[in-house]
Protein backbone atom coordinates (compact mmCIF):
# COMPACT_ATOMS: atom_id res chain seq x y z
CA UNK A 1 0.00 0.00 0.00
CA UNK A 2 2.82 2.37 0.87
CA UNK A 3 4.56 1.81 -2.47
CA UNK A 4 1.31 2.42 -4.35
CA UNK A 5 0.93 5.73 -2.49
CA UNK A 6 4.49 6.77 -3.43
CA UNK A 7 3.76 5.71 -7.03
CA UNK A 8 0.79 7.99 -7.58
CA UNK A 9 2.25 10.83 -5.47
CA UNK A 10 5.42 10.84 -7.62
CA UNK A 11 3.39 10.96 -10.86
CA UNK A 12 1.17 13.70 -9.43
CA UNK A 13 4.17 15.76 -8.29
CA UNK A 14 5.90 15.37 -11.65
CA UNK A 15 2.82 16.44 -13.65
CA UNK A 16 1.98 19.35 -11.34
CA UNK A 17 5.47 20.86 -11.34
CA UNK A 18 5.80 20.46 -15.12
CA UNK A 19 2.45 22.14 -15.88
CA UNK A 20 3.06 25.00 -13.43
CA UNK A 21 6.57 25.60 -14.81
CA UNK A 22 5.25 25.83 -18.37
CA UNK A 23 2.54 28.21 -17.16
CA UNK A 24 5.11 30.49 -15.50
CA UNK A 25 7.05 30.79 -18.76
CA UNK A 26 10.70 30.83 -19.82
CA UNK A 27 11.62 33.67 -17.48
CA UNK A 28 11.53 31.26 -14.53
CA UNK A 29 14.02 28.77 -15.92
CA UNK A 30 17.03 30.92 -16.87
CA UNK A 31 19.26 28.69 -19.00
CA UNK A 32 17.30 25.45 -18.53
CA UNK A 33 14.37 24.03 -20.47
CA UNK A 34 11.07 23.31 -18.69
CA UNK A 35 11.92 19.63 -18.58
CA UNK A 36 15.39 20.18 -17.09
CA UNK A 37 14.00 22.64 -14.56
CA UNK A 38 11.44 20.11 -13.31
CA UNK A 39 14.06 17.38 -13.16
CA UNK A 40 16.44 19.56 -11.14
CA UNK A 41 13.81 20.49 -8.57
CA UNK A 42 12.28 17.05 -8.14
CA UNK A 43 15.49 15.03 -8.17
CA UNK A 44 16.93 17.28 -5.49
CA UNK A 45 13.80 17.14 -3.37
CA UNK A 46 13.42 13.36 -3.47
CA UNK A 47 17.13 12.83 -2.91
CA UNK A 48 17.06 15.21 0.07
CA UNK A 49 14.16 13.31 1.64
CA UNK A 50 15.93 10.02 1.12
CA UNK A 51 19.12 11.38 2.69
CA UNK A 52 17.48 12.99 5.74
CA UNK A 53 14.64 10.55 6.51
CA UNK A 54 14.94 9.08 9.99
CA UNK A 55 11.72 7.03 9.94
CA UNK A 56 13.15 4.01 8.11
CA UNK A 57 11.52 5.02 4.82
CA UNK A 58 14.76 5.06 2.83
CA UNK A 59 13.65 2.28 0.51
CA UNK A 60 10.35 4.05 -0.11
CA UNK A 61 12.13 7.26 -1.14
CA UNK A 62 14.50 5.22 -3.27
CA UNK A 63 11.52 3.65 -5.05
CA UNK A 64 10.13 7.14 -5.73
CA UNK A 65 13.47 8.33 -7.09
CA UNK A 66 13.80 5.31 -9.41
CA UNK A 67 10.25 5.83 -10.59
CA UNK A 68 10.99 9.46 -11.38
CA UNK A 69 14.08 8.41 -13.36
CA UNK A 70 11.89 6.06 -15.40
CA UNK A 71 9.37 8.85 -16.04
CA UNK A 72 12.18 11.16 -17.15
CA UNK A 73 13.63 8.53 -19.46
CA UNK A 74 10.20 7.77 -20.96
CA UNK A 75 9.42 11.41 -21.68
CA UNK A 76 12.91 12.00 -23.10
CA UNK A 77 12.39 9.08 -25.45
CA UNK A 78 8.95 10.40 -26.40
CA UNK A 79 10.37 13.84 -27.19
CA UNK A 80 12.90 12.20 -29.54
CA UNK A 81 10.16 10.37 -31.40
CA UNK A 82 7.50 13.09 -31.49
CA UNK A 83 8.09 16.71 -32.48
CA UNK A 84 4.81 17.71 -30.83
CA UNK A 85 5.90 16.16 -27.53
CA UNK A 86 9.32 17.79 -27.86
CA UNK A 87 7.76 21.22 -28.37
CA UNK A 88 5.55 20.76 -25.31
CA UNK A 89 8.28 19.43 -23.03
CA UNK A 90 11.28 21.46 -24.21
CA UNK A 91 9.54 24.58 -25.51
CA UNK A 92 10.47 26.16 -28.83
CA UNK A 93 12.27 29.29 -30.06
CA UNK A 94 10.13 32.42 -30.41
CA UNK A 95 10.89 35.44 -32.57
CA UNK A 96 10.67 38.63 -30.47
CA UNK A 97 12.23 41.16 -32.88
CA UNK A 98 11.94 41.04 -36.67
CA UNK A 99 13.58 43.63 -38.95
CA UNK A 100 13.87 46.14 -36.10
CA UNK A 101 10.24 45.70 -35.02
CA UNK A 102 9.36 44.38 -31.56
CA UNK A 103 6.73 41.62 -31.56
CA UNK A 104 4.85 42.51 -28.39
CA UNK A 105 2.46 39.55 -28.44
CA UNK A 106 5.31 37.04 -28.51
CA UNK A 107 7.00 38.83 -25.60
CA UNK A 108 3.83 38.80 -23.50
CA UNK A 109 3.11 35.14 -24.25
CA UNK A 110 6.49 34.22 -22.75
CA UNK A 111 5.98 36.36 -19.61
CA UNK A 112 8.79 38.80 -20.46
CA UNK A 113 8.80 42.56 -20.20
CA UNK A 114 10.41 44.90 -22.72
CA UNK A 115 12.97 45.85 -20.06
CA UNK A 116 14.07 42.23 -19.77
CA UNK A 117 14.27 41.89 -23.55
CA UNK A 118 16.45 45.00 -23.71
CA UNK A 119 18.69 43.56 -21.00
CA UNK A 120 19.16 40.37 -23.03
CA UNK A 121 20.04 42.49 -26.06
CA UNK A 122 22.61 44.48 -24.09
CA UNK A 123 24.18 41.22 -22.94
CA UNK A 124 24.77 40.56 -26.65
CA UNK A 125 26.35 44.04 -26.99
CA UNK A 126 23.31 45.34 -28.87
CA UNK A 127 21.93 48.68 -27.71
CA UNK A 128 19.73 49.73 -30.65
CA UNK A 129 16.68 47.67 -31.54
CA UNK A 130 16.67 49.20 -35.02
CA UNK A 131 19.99 47.42 -35.70
CA UNK A 132 18.45 43.97 -35.19
CA UNK A 133 17.41 41.88 -38.17
CA UNK A 134 16.19 39.00 -36.04
CA UNK A 135 16.11 38.25 -32.30
CA UNK A 136 14.99 34.81 -31.13
CA UNK A 137 14.14 33.84 -27.56
CA UNK A 138 15.47 30.31 -27.24
CA UNK A 139 13.85 27.51 -25.25
CA UNK A 140 16.64 27.91 -22.67
CA UNK A 141 15.57 31.52 -21.98
CA UNK A 142 18.63 32.95 -23.76
CA UNK A 143 18.43 35.22 -26.79
CA UNK A 144 20.06 34.77 -30.19
CA UNK A 145 20.56 37.96 -32.20
CA UNK A 146 21.20 38.49 -35.90
CA UNK A 147 22.20 42.05 -36.78
CA UNK A 148 21.28 43.75 -40.03
CA UNK A 149 24.03 43.41 -42.67
CA UNK A 150 25.33 46.94 -42.29
CA UNK A 151 25.76 46.53 -38.51
CA UNK A 152 27.50 43.18 -38.43
CA UNK A 153 31.16 43.03 -37.31
CA UNK A 154 32.26 42.62 -40.93
CA UNK A 155 29.99 45.30 -42.22
CA UNK A 156 27.80 45.15 -45.24
CA UNK A 157 29.63 48.19 -46.63
CA UNK A 158 32.92 46.27 -46.56
CA UNK A 159 31.30 43.45 -48.54
CA UNK A 160 29.48 45.72 -50.94
CA UNK A 161 26.05 44.86 -49.54
CA UNK A 162 23.29 47.42 -49.94
CA UNK A 163 22.26 48.77 -46.54
CA UNK A 164 18.60 48.38 -47.51
CA UNK A 165 19.02 44.73 -48.45
CA UNK A 166 16.95 42.45 -46.24
CA UNK A 167 17.88 38.89 -45.34
CA UNK A 168 15.73 35.80 -45.60
CA UNK A 169 14.42 34.74 -42.20
CA UNK A 170 15.98 31.32 -41.46
CA UNK A 171 13.38 28.55 -41.48
CA UNK A 172 13.66 24.95 -40.27
CA UNK A 173 12.03 22.70 -42.87
CA UNK A 174 12.97 19.20 -41.71
CA UNK A 175 13.85 18.12 -38.17
CA UNK A 176 14.84 14.49 -37.62
CA UNK A 177 13.04 13.39 -40.79
CA UNK A 178 9.81 15.27 -40.01
CA UNK A 179 8.66 18.07 -42.31
CA UNK A 180 7.73 21.39 -40.65
CA UNK A 181 4.77 22.19 -42.90
CA UNK A 182 4.01 25.44 -41.05
CA UNK A 183 7.37 26.88 -42.13
CA UNK A 184 6.91 25.57 -45.67
CA UNK A 185 3.58 27.39 -45.90
CA UNK A 186 5.24 30.55 -44.57
CA UNK A 187 7.70 30.34 -47.47
CA UNK A 188 4.87 29.74 -49.93
CA UNK A 189 6.17 26.27 -50.73
CA UNK A 190 4.83 22.72 -50.44
CA UNK A 191 6.11 19.20 -49.87
CA UNK A 192 6.67 18.55 -53.58
CA UNK A 193 8.94 21.58 -53.82
CA UNK A 194 10.88 20.43 -50.75
CA UNK A 195 11.45 16.92 -52.09
CA UNK A 196 12.53 18.32 -55.46
CA UNK A 197 15.07 20.60 -53.78
CA UNK A 198 16.34 17.81 -51.51
CA UNK A 199 16.91 15.53 -54.49
CA UNK A 200 18.59 18.31 -56.47
CA UNK A 201 20.83 19.80 -53.78
CA UNK A 202 21.60 16.81 -51.58
CA UNK A 203 20.74 13.73 -53.65
CA UNK A 204 18.23 12.66 -51.00
CA UNK A 205 15.66 10.09 -52.06
CA UNK A 206 13.70 9.87 -48.79
CA UNK A 207 12.95 12.15 -45.85
CA UNK A 208 14.13 9.38 -43.55
CA UNK A 209 17.66 10.14 -44.75
CA UNK A 210 17.41 13.83 -43.74
CA UNK A 211 18.35 14.72 -40.18
CA UNK A 212 17.99 18.49 -40.57
CA UNK A 213 17.15 20.89 -43.39
CA UNK A 214 16.64 24.65 -43.25
CA UNK A 215 16.28 27.66 -45.50
CA UNK A 216 19.19 29.89 -44.48
CA UNK A 217 19.37 33.69 -44.36
CA UNK A 218 20.94 33.84 -47.83
CA UNK A 219 17.98 31.96 -49.32
CA UNK A 220 19.91 28.72 -49.83
CA UNK A 221 18.76 25.32 -48.61
CA UNK A 222 21.01 23.71 -45.97
CA UNK A 223 20.72 19.92 -45.68
CA UNK A 224 22.34 17.59 -43.15
CA UNK A 225 21.92 13.89 -43.90
CA UNK A 226 21.33 11.36 -41.18
CA UNK A 227 24.50 9.52 -42.23
CA UNK A 228 26.96 12.02 -43.69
Amino acid sequence: MMYFEVFYQTILAFATILVLTIFLGKQQIAEMTFFEYVNGITFGSIAADMATDIDDHTLVHFFGLVLFVLLTFSLSYLSLKSRRASRWLQGEPVIVISNGKILENNIRKNRFTISEIMQLLREKDVFDVSNVQLAVLESSGEMSVLLKPEYQPITGKDLGINANQSLQTPMELVVDGQVIYENLRHLGKDGKWLMKELRKNASVGSLRNVFYAAMETNGELYVDKRED
